[in-house]
C-alpha cells in the first residue's frame, strides 16, 4: 500500500511538473511572438504539447462547461456569436477566437486563460475545432456540447474527400455518448452524425424561410439551380437522396427512398427570414427537453442580427440553440445578437479610395457561390479584387475554383475583376472560360498592385470587394486600414464571415 501511495504522490508530482514546463514554455513562446510581431495563436500552444501532451486534457476538466464547434464553413461566425450571447450574459468565456483551431490552438488558448495553479479564469471553454482535428481535440477536451455547422469539400489536399471527414466526426462523437449534438439537420451529412445519438438536436430552416426577391441570396427550392451539391447519395445504404427543396448547397428538406433516413425533426427551425442588410427571422423553438419541433407549439421568438447573406441563418441557428441549450434567456439572447460585431479580419467593411470596400473569405464552391449570391444581391456598380493562394492554409490544390458557380458574374454589373495572388493566372483562366469577358478581368498577383487598380475603378463604382482565400486575408485587411479606414460598428452594418 505504501509502494502504491508513494507511485501517485510520484506520478502527480510529475504531472504537475510537466505542466509548469509547458505553462512556462508557453509564456516565452508567447512573449517571443509579440515582440517579433508574430500572431502567436498556436506557437505557445506546440511548445507546451512538445513537453505535456497531455495538456488540454490536464486543463479542460476546470471549466463547468467545455462547448466545441465544428464543420466546414460558418464555424467562426457561429463561435464568435455564441461567445458573445454568453459574455453578454455574464458568463466569461475561454474562446479560441483568432482561429487556430487545431489541437495546439486550443492548448494555447486554454494556457491564456490559466494562472499557474492551472485554475481557469473561466467558466466555460469554446473551442473552434477543425474538421481534421475533431479526434484528438474532442479525445482530449471531451465537450458536452457539440454544435456541427456543415460539411463541404474543402482543402482536399489535407482533408482527402467529404466521407473521410464526416467518418472523423462520427467516430469522435461516439466516445462523448453523454455530450449533447447541436446538428444543422438541413445538411444530411450532418445530420448523419446523430442517427443513433441519444442526445442529437437539430436545428434547420422552413419552407417558408425564402427571403423577398432581391433581398438576400436564396435562389428558389427546385434541384435545377446548377450547384455543385454534395451527399447526393445516402450514407447509409448508398440510395440516391431526394429533396422537397433545396435552400443552398445540399441544405435542405431531403429523404432517402431506399433506408428511410430523412431530414431528422427541427428543435430549432427559423421562419420568415429577410435576409437584406440585417438578417431576421423568427425562431420557433421547444425546451430542451422535448427533442422535437411539432408542426404546430413550442416557444416562438424573433431574431436580429447585423449580418448578411441567407446562409447566416444557420450560423445564427447553431449559435442560439447552444446558447438556449445552456439556459440563456430568449430576452438576454435576442439583445446580445442584436449588439454582435463581426471578428475584425473574417469579413470587415472598410472606406477605400472614396466608396465602401467589403473584405470577404472565400475557401471553397459552397462559400464563393453564397459570398457571390449575397454581394450581387444589391444591384450596384461594383469592382472587385479576387485573391487566390494555395499555401498550406488555403489548401494547394486549387482545382475547387472550376465548381464555384463564377459564371454568374457574366451578367452582373461589374467594372472590373482583379485577379490577386499566388494562383491569379489560374483564376483568370477560370474566369475565362465562367464566361467572364476577357476585357473585364486584370491580372495584379502582388496585393499592393492590386489595391491600387480596385482605386483606379473605385470612381466609376459604388462599391468595392475584396474575396481572399485565408493567408490573403490578413495581410489585404492591414493593407485596408493602412490606405483607408476600418467602418466601425454603428457607422454602417458589418458582414458576416463566410458560410
Amino acid at each position: 500500500m505504501k509502494i502504491q501511495a508513494v507511485k501517485r504522490t510520484i506520478g502527480k508530482f510529475a504531472l504537475w511538473l510537466r505542466f509548469y514546463l509547458a505553462f512556462l514554455a508557453a509564456r516565452l513562446v508567447a512573449f517571443g511572438c509579440r515582440i517579433t510581431g508574430r500572431p502567436g495563436t498556436s506557437l505557445p500552444g506546440v511548445a507546451a504539447l512538445k513537453i505535456f501532451p497531455g495538456l488540454v486534457r490536464f486543463l479542460a476538466p476546470g471549466y463547468e462547461r467545455v462547448l466545441a464547434v465544428t464543420g466546414t464553413n460558418g464555424k467562426t461566425t457561429t463561435a464568435n456569436l455564441l461567445a458573445h450571447v454568453l459574455r453578454k450574459a455574464g458568463v466569461r468565456v475561454a474562446h479560441n477566437a483568432e482561429g487556430a483551431n487545431m489541437l495546439p490552438g486550443a492548448a494555447a488558448a486554454l494556457l491564456r486563460d490559466c494562472d499557474w495553479l492551472g485554475r481557469p479564469r473561466s467558466r466555460v471553454a469554446l473551442l473552434e475545432v477543425d474538421e481534421g482535428s475533431v479526434g484528438k481535440v474532442f479525445a482530449a477536451a471531451r465537450p458536452e456540447i457539440v454544435i456541427v455547422t456543415n460539411y463541404f469539400r474543402d482543402q482536399l489536399d489535407r482533408y482527402w474527400e467529404l466521407e473521410r471527414t464526416t467518418a472523423l466526426l462520427r467516430s469522435a462523437v461516439t466516445e462523448l455518448p453523454g455530450a449533447t449534438l447541436i446538428l444543422n439537420g438541413d445538411d444530411p451529412l450532418a445530420a448523419a452524425v446523430g442517427r443513433g445519438h441519444p442526445r442529437a438536436r437539430c436545428f434547420g430552416v422552413l419552407r417558408d424561410a425564402a427571403p423577398e426577391p432581391g433581398a438576400g441570396s436564396w435562389e428558389g427550392r427546385g434541384a435545377d439551380s446548377g450547384e455543385t451539391r454534395e451527399a447526393r447519395f445516402c450514407l447509409f445504404c448508398g440510395a440516391a437522396l431526394q429533396y422537397r427543396y433545396y435552400h443552398y448547397g445540399q441544405l435542405g428538406d431531403y429523404f432517402c427512398p431506399g433506408c428511410g433516413f430523412r431530414r431528422p425533426d427541427l428543435s430549432f427551425a427559423a421562419a420568415g427570414v429577410s435576409a437584406g442588410d440585417v438578417l431576421a427571422f423568427t425562431l420557433h423553438y421547444q425546451p430542451p427537453a422535448s427533442p422535437s419541433l411539432p408542426p404546430q407549439g413550442g416557444t416562438s421568438i424573433l431574431l436580429k442580427a447585423p449580418l448578411r447573406g441567407f446562409y447566416n441563418v444557420y450560423n445564427v441557428l447553431g449559435a442560439a440553440a447552444a446558447a438556449l441549450t445552456l439556459g440563456v434567456p430568449a430576452a438576454d439572447l435576442k439583445a446580445a445578437l442584436l449588439d454582435y460585431t463581426p471578428a475584425p479580419g473574417r469579413m470587415e467593411e472598410f472606406f477605400f479610395a472614396g466608396r465602401p470596400c467589403t473584405l470577404a473569405l472565400i475557401k471553397n464552391p459552397a462559400g464563393v457561390n453564397e459570398v457571390l449570391k449575397t454581394i450581387l444581391a444589391r444591384e450596384t456598380e461594383k469592382a472587385l479584387v479576387i485573391a487566390i493562394n494555395d499555401l498550406a492554409a488555403d489548401g494547394r490544390d486549387v482545382s475547387w475554383l472550376w465548381d464555384a458557380d463564377f459564371a454568374r458574374l457574366a451578367g452582373a454589373r461589374l467594372k472590373k475583376i482583379i485577379c490577386a495572388g499566388r494562383r491569379a493566372a489560374d483564376l483568370a483562366v477560370c474566369l475565362k472560360y465562367a464566361g467572364i469577358d476577357p476585357g473585364r478581368l486584370a491580372l495584379a498577383p502582388d496585393r499592393a498592385a492590386s489595391l491600387r487598380m480596385l482605386a483606379q475603378e473605385a470612381p466609376e463604382a459604388e462599391e468595392l470587394y475584396v474575396l481572399a482565400t485565408y493567408t490573403n486575408l490578413f495581410p489585404y485587411a492591414g493593407l485596408l486600414r493602412r490606405r483607408g479606414r476600418r467602418v466601425e460598428k454603428g457607422a454602417a452594418q458589418g458582414l458576416p464571415s463566410l458560410p
